[in-house]
């Protein structure tokens, strides 16, 4: 099932994709690949200009690299931290169907950026990074809110109450659209398509590399007539894991 799911791009197409996106300051994706890979999504530090080495800060030894623990997307990566550029990046497959690479910025969300990138398989997938000062600090207050998936129903493993939330068609030649759910140490992102059929639903945790830290939920969202199903990525931010991005952002810690 899993392959069904993704759609394959040629190499051709990565490299039109990477070039027209390239200069666009997307810095953290630097290859997608699974638990088991030696490839997964970068999360370098911030530069420093000193000359002398110094200790690293609890935000440098920050590890929020995230994979699916179970189900039929087990081991994919699906969550990182970019260091360099201060932001979450979320990552899901693309469901099948018609697609054509492309990068998009969000105008009222400034910083919000998506693009398609390619995994280690050469599958398809979709690469959401947000601002952590929009999680951790600051409150958007330019989007409606929004507390369910379209059609009314509930946000999958997400903590109650309303998010401001963004709805984008990133892919005009087929039905595949994208939305975003941004609260204070919790985002949602739910990719839909007509592919997914109904009454399958499936939930798997999201755990760090190790395995010692549970960041959120994978759910296959089933078919709910007239609305379409999809995949429903929740990340929940730890209370230590935002203390220590909050001071970090704050610039208690360098």
């Amino acid at each position: 099932m899993k392959t069904d799911l993704q759609l394959k791009l040629t190499l051709s197409a990565l490299m039109l994709s990477l070039a027209a996106c390239g200069n666009q300051g997307f810095e953290g994706i630097a290859g997608l690949g699974s638990k088991n890979d030696n490839s997964s999504l970068g999360s370098g530090s911030g530069s420093n200009n000193n000359t002398q080495p110094s200790a690293p800060s609890a935000y440098d030894k920050l590890e929020m690299d995230a994979y699916v623990a179970g189900g039929n997307y087990d081991s994919v990566q699906v969550l990182s931290l970019d260091k360099a550029n201060n932001a979450l990046i979320l990552i899901l497959p693309l469901p099948a169907g018609p697609f054509t690479p492309n990068y998009i910025e969000v105008p009222n969300v400034k910083g919000v950026k998506i693009k398609t990138v390619l995994d280690s398989q050469q599958n398809a997938r979709i690469a959401v990074s947000i601002p952590l000062r929009l999680i951790v600090k600051d409150k958007v207050s330019v989007l409606p809110s929004a507390r369910t998936l379209p059609g009314g129903r509930p946000l999958p493993l997400m903590p109650a109450g309303e998010y401001p939330s963004l709805g984008l068609s990133f892919n005009n030649a087929s039905d595949n659209k994208m939305h975003l759910y941004m609260g204070t140490d919790a985002v949602g992102l739910f990719v839909e398509s007509s592919f997914f059929p109904e009454y399958i639903g499936i939930t798997a945790p999201i755990k760090n590399k190790s395995g010692t830290k549970t960041l959120g939920y994978l759910t296959i969202v089933p078919k709910s007539k007239p609305y379409n199903g999809g995949l429903f990525l929740s990340f929940i931010m730890p209370k230590e894991l935002g203390a220590i991005i909050d001071d970090h952002l704050s610039g208690i810690i360098n």
